[in-house]
C-alpha cells in the first residue's frame, strides 16, 4: 500500500490530467469552427458524434470492473485479448452503420472517411484503457493522469496546428490517429509493462468476462445514444454543416454536465455504504443534499447564458456565432437533465437495479426516436434540443419511479446481502 504523499500525488497527477483531457478536447470542438469553417467543422462533429455510440461499445463499461478485481479473477491478458474482441465489435457495428448510410445517401465519401479515422482515433483510446485500469490497479494512478494530459495536448497541438496550415479535418485526423498511436506504443505500453506479465488466455476466461460485465456495456451504450440521436437526425434533416453550429455553439454548456458529474462522483460510497446498512436517513439526505446542487445549476446557468452568451460565443467560438445564442438557454436545461439522469442511474446501480436501469435508458432512445424528427423538421437546430429534452424527461420519470420503489421495499424489508455474495462486476 502506497504511502499518504503517494497517493495524493497520484490522486492530484490524475485529477490534472482528466481536467486536461477534458479541456483539450472542449478547444478542439471550439477551434474547428474558428480555423477551418462550419462545414470542416460539420465533418468533424459527425463523426464524434457517430463514434461516442461505438466507443461505448469498445469500451463495455469495464474499467470499474477490471480496477475492482482485487481477487484477480481474470489476468490482466484476459482484460487485454477482451478489449480486442470488444474493439472489433465495435468496428463492425460502425462499419454496419457507415454503409448503410452511404447506401442510403445520407453520408458521402469524405463523411465516411471521416469516421473511419475518429474510429480509430477511438480505439486507441479504447485500448489505452485497458493499460490505464492495469497502471491504476498498482497504485499508479500518476501514470494514468499523464497519460490523459499528453493525449490531450497532444491531439489538440496537432488538431491546431494541421488545421491552421491545411484546413483540411481529414489530414488533421489522420494525423491525430498517428500521434495517439505512437504515444500508446512508446508510453502507454512501456509504463504498464512491469505491472503484468503475459500468459495464455482461455476462450472461456473471456467468454465469462464479457458475459459478467454486459448489464454495464449495455448501460454505456444506451446512455450515450440517447443525446446522440437528435444530433444525427439534425445532421441528416438539416445538413451537416447545422450540425457543424450546433455543436460548437452548445459545446460550452456541456461543460456544466461534466463538472455536475465530478460533483456527485465522490459520493458513491455514501449512497453504497447507507443503502446496504439500512441506513434511510443517511441515504435519503445524500440523495436530496445532491438533487438540490443540481437543481441550483440551472438557474446559475441560465443566469450565465443570458449575461454571458453572446460575448462568450463571438469570443471563444467565432465571430457571428452570437446570432444563436437562443441556443444555449434551452441546452442548459438538457445538460442539467441528463446530469440528473445520471445520478439516478448511478443510484440504480448502488441499489443493483440494472434491468430497470436499462428500462430506463432504452425508453429514453425510443422516444429520442420518434420525437426527433418531427422536432428537428419544426425548429431546426433547436429542434435538437428540444427533442433531447423529451427523451431525458420520458427517462427520468421511469428512473425516479425506479428508484423510489426500489428503495422503499429495500428499507421496508430490511435487506442485507449476505457477505459471501460474489462480486458481480458493477461499480461500488
Amino acid at each position: 500500500m502506497a504511502d499518504a504523499a503517494t497517493l495524493r500525488k497520484n490522486f492530484l497527477w490524475n485529477t490534472f490530467g482528466q481536467i486536461t483531457y477534458l479541456m483539450c478536447q472542449f478547444l478542439c470542438g471550439i477551434f474547428v469552427v474558428r480555423l477551418a469553417g462550419t462545414q470542416q467543422s460539420g465533418l468533424y462533429n459527425v463523426a464524434l458524434t457517430v463514434t461516442n455510440i461505438f466507443l461505448s461499445l469498445a469500451s463495455y463499461g469495464m474499467y470499474s470492473f477490471q480496477v475492482s478485481d482485487a481477487s484477480d479473477k481474470y489476468s490482466a491478458s484476459c482484460y487485454i485479448r477482451s478489449r480486442m474482441y470488444t474493439c472489433g465489435a465495435a468496428v463492425l457495428a460502425c462499419a454496419a452503420y457507415t454503409v448503410f448510410y452511404v447506401l442510403t445517401g445520407k453520408y458521402g465519401p469524405m463523411q465516411s472517411v471521416c469516421i473511419v479515422l475518429f474510429l480509430i482515433y477511438r480505439m486507441v483510446e479504447s485500448a489505452t484503457d485497458i493499460y490505464n485500469a492495469i497502471d491504476q490497479k498498482h497504485e499508479r494512478l500518476d501514470i494514468v493522469g499523464k497519460t490523459y494530459a499528453m493525449r490531450g495536448v497532444s491531439s489538440l497541438a496537432v488538431f491546431i496546428l494541421t488545421l491552421v496550415a491545411t484546413k483540411s479535418i481529414l489530414l488533421t485526423l489522420a494525423l491525430m490517429v498517428l500521434a495517439n498511436i505512437a504515444l500508446f506504443a512508446f508510453y502507454t505500453l512501456p509504463k504498464a509493462a512491469p505491472f503484468y506479465s503475459r500468459q495464455p488466455v482461455q476462450g472461456t476466461a473471456v467468454k465469462n468476462l464479457l458475459y459478467e460485465c454486459l448489464p454495464l456495456a449495455a448501460y454505456s451504450v444506451l446512455s450515450t445514444t440517447t443525446t446522440s440521436i437528435p444530433r444525427l437526425v439534425l445532421s441528416n434533416v438539416c445538413g451537416e454543416e447545422a450540425l457543424g453550429i450546433y455543436n460548437p455553439v452548445t459545446q460550452p454548456v456541456m461543460l456544466l454536465q461534466v463538472c455536475a458529474t465530478y460533483l456527485f462522483n465522490p459520493f458513491i460510497t455514501t449512497f453504497s455504504v447507507s443503502y446496504y446498512e439500512n441506513d434511510r436517513k443517511r441515504f435519503y439526505r445524500a440523495v436530496i443534499n445532491v438533487q438540490a446542487i443540481l437543481l441550483a445549476m440551472l438557474p446559475a446557468g441560465l443566469i450565465v447564458a443570458q449575461v454571458l452568451g453572446r460575448w462568450g460565443l463571438a469570443v471563444f467560438v467565432g465571430a457571428g456565432m452570437e446570432e444563436y445564442h437562443a441556443l444555449l438557454a434551452p441546452m442548459v436545461v438538457s445538460a442539467v437533465l441528463t446530469a440528473t439522469n445520471l445520478f439516478y442511474s448511478m443510484i440504480l446501480t448502488v441499489m443493483r437495479g440494472m434491468k430497470s436501469l436499462l428500462a430506463a435508458n432504452l425508453l429514453g432512445i425510443v422516444v429520442a426516436f420518434f420525437v426527433s424528427r418531427p422536432c428537428v423538421l419544426q425548429w431546426e437546430m433547436q429542434g435538437a434540443t428540444v427533442a433531447a429534452i423529451i427523451a431525458q424527461l420520458a427517462q427520468l420519470t421511469m428512473l425516479l419511479i425506479c428508484v423510489m420503489r426500489q428503495s422503499h421495499a429495500h428499507f421496508r424489508d430490511g435487506f442485507m446481502p449476505k457477505p459471501e455474495d460474489p462480486f458481480d462486476g458493477l461499480p461500488s
